[in-house]
């Protein structure tokens, strides 16, 4: 029996080539490269003409051979500028090549004729289209949807990557939402899009949510991919909404939870596996959250926990893990909670703390100066006090002391007047403006010791976003206009918290370059016709929800620290 090995006439084709010179094996190759298909073989014909068109010695005739044959593979798949560049360079050679020619004339066009309209939409790929939508803030999104193009289903996808559902007396916004969990049940493909989900349920006691609930249990199994699960509801619901999403096999990567009525029963899942957690009550116990933040303990990269009552849980928290924490509560009068963060937190990018302070704390920022190198926000918001720490604020004012990469900054207190006498927040704290160089965001009380006029030139120029909280006894308007002479030359937003405002339009007038101003809990958008401010408030539903958003589309993105409902 014949037994005819095909590996044999591969050996022997290379050894018969081996000996050849570098003209002649361009020749066998260009040869052999004609009985390929054109369009499968695109690659193969690409690198093969490659390699020759590298050969320093290689014949005219050979060159346009080659590039002849590449320009047929691109034509074959629709790339006709790359064909076109191979045409021209063998027309170049040879004008009167009558193959070359043909081929300019029938699949490219007129030689020296431009190929595209250049009035036309470049002809980007899919994956380009999606890189650059993925640059756009989610108000052009909505935008696109509206273009036939493939931006428009791009911007879809993407717009629905994250879904808020509100369940509340407004019927349009429910409808909507039930809508949405419709979609998400009978259209798979639509599902598999979302990666966050953000659910809202306002109602009282006597409000039910059975079928809300039933409808999230059939929506929920459908989300393969998702990643973000934010709940705020009454606790009773929580319970039911964590119990189905519990039973869903997906591999949560975020958790926010805010009961509206605290905390009682709560039940949270068994997962494992989270790196954002947040919480946020107004009372019941922390011992079921911290054994959940125990439970992740090893995996948790970002924490955000807001219960005036409860003490920060150092043991619960691997804070070397930690980028970011944010912590809303209590430091009794032996804590070293302080101390515990400034040594463990190695990896922490931004840091917030607001809390009532019974502990002398400045001796724990002075021993450790250097500490959190890698510190990028930080806020120091004290909400009340039982002790005479004089050296709290200048020991705060040294540890921040000439952090280039510090971006946002927020100090405030209850009463600048006491704060000045019992723990040292006078002019030292705003001393060290000057030395945060890359600073973009500023919250601050005004120390009673500093004119206004004064502290806006210490103010950093690269600040976007200022908020300012003022003594009880500041006069709007004359505080304002002292402001104006030193602000940043590229304010975008501007806050003012405490003050007695009657007429918004006329303070924000002060500021010429802002975009959005906040007067306490309202926010308005600033326009200008003819040199004069015109102010827009801002509707309740994006003030409660969407405030991050918003702030992007003006380029104030720095002005407002993230909420609990965010995730990174």
């Amino acid at each position: 029996m014949n037994v005819f090995n095909p590996k044999i006439l591969d050996a022997s084709i290379r050894d018969v080539t081996a000996s050849l010179a570098d003209e002649q094996k361009a020749d066998v190759l260009l040869h052999a490269m004609e009985h390929l298909h054109l369009e499968r073989s695109r690659t193969l014909i690409e690198n093969a003409v490659q390699s020759c068109l590298l050969i320093s010695k290689l014949s005219s005739a050979n060159a346009a051979k080659a590039r002849l044959m590449r320009a047929k593979a691109r034509l074959a798949v629709g790339l006709r500028v790359g064909a076109h560049n191979d045409l021209q360079a063998i027309l170049s050679l040879e004008p009167e090549h009558p193959e070359a020619k043909s081929l300019m004339e029938q699949h490219v066009g007129q030689t020296g004729k431009a190929l595209a309209d250049p009035n036309a939409p470049p002809a980007f790929s899919t994956e380009i289209w999606r890189e650059i939508a993925l640059l756009l803030p989610p108000r052009d999104l909505k935008s696109l949807l509206l273009v036939p193009h493939v931006l428009s289903r791009i911007a879809s996808e993407l717009l629905f990557q994250n879904i808020d559902l509100h369940f509340a007396s407004d019927k349009w916004e429910s409808q909507r939402s039930a809508d949405i969990l419709t979609r998400i049940i009978l259209d798979t493909a639509f599902a598999k899009h979302v990666k966050t989900i953000r659910v809202f349920f306002q109602a009282r006691d006597v409000s039910p949510m059975s079928f809300q609930t039933g409808m999230l249990a059939n929506a929920l199994p459908k989300l393969i991919n998702l990643k973000n699960v934010h709940c705020s509801m009454r606790w009773r619901d929580m319970v039911s909404f964590l119990r189905t999403l519990e039973g869903v096999n997906v591999r949560l990567r975020g958790l926010s939870l805010i009961p509206s009525d605290g905390i009682a029963e709560l039940r949270f899942p068994r997962f494992k596996h989270i790196t954002q957690f947040s919480f946020s009550s107004k009372g019941g116990s922390s011992a079921q959250v911290y054994e959940f933040i125990t439970q992740n303990k090893t995996t948790l990269r970002s924490v955000y926990l807001q219960n005036l009552n409860w003490t920060f849980p150092s043991d619960a928290l691997s804070i070397r893990n930690l980028t970011h924490l944010d912590f809303l509560g209590l430091f009794p009068v032996d804590s070293r909670a302080f101390a515990d963060i400034f040594a463990n937190g190695h990896q922490l990018e931004s840091l917030r703390l607001q809390c009532v302070v019974d502990c002398t704390a400045s001796i724990q920022f002075r021993e450790t100066p250097k500490a959190l190198p890698f510190l990028r926000h930080f806020a120091f918001s004290l909400l009340g006090y039982s002790v005479n720490d004089h050296d709290l604020f200048p020991a705060i004012s040294e540890f921040l002391r000439d952090r280039k990469a510090l971006r946002t900054l927020q100090l405030t207190v209850p009463s600048a007047d006491y704060a000045q006498r019992r723990l040292g927040y006078d002019a030292t704290v705003w001393g060290v403006l000057p030395s945060l160089t890359d600073l973009r965001s500023l919250t601050a009380t005004l120390p009673k010791d500093v004119a206004a006029a004064v502290a806006m030139w210490l103010v950093p120029r690269g600040v976007h976003a200022l908020s300012l909280q003022a003594a009880s006894s500041a006069n709007p308007l004359e505080f304002v206009s002292q402001l104006r002479a030193g602000l940043p030359p590229g304010l975008r937003f501007i806050g003012l918290t405490h003050f007695q405002i009657e007429d918004p339009t006329a303070v924000v007038e002060h500021f010429p370059t802002v975009r959005v101003a906040r007067i306490d809990d309202n926010y308005y958008t600033v326009k200008r016709e003819h040199g004069k401010a015109q102010l827009e408030e801002w509707p309740m539903a994006r003030m409660q929800h969407n405030v991050k958003e918003w702030l992007e589309c003006y380029g104030c993105e720095d002005a407002e620290w993230r909420h609990p409902e965010e995730f990174l």
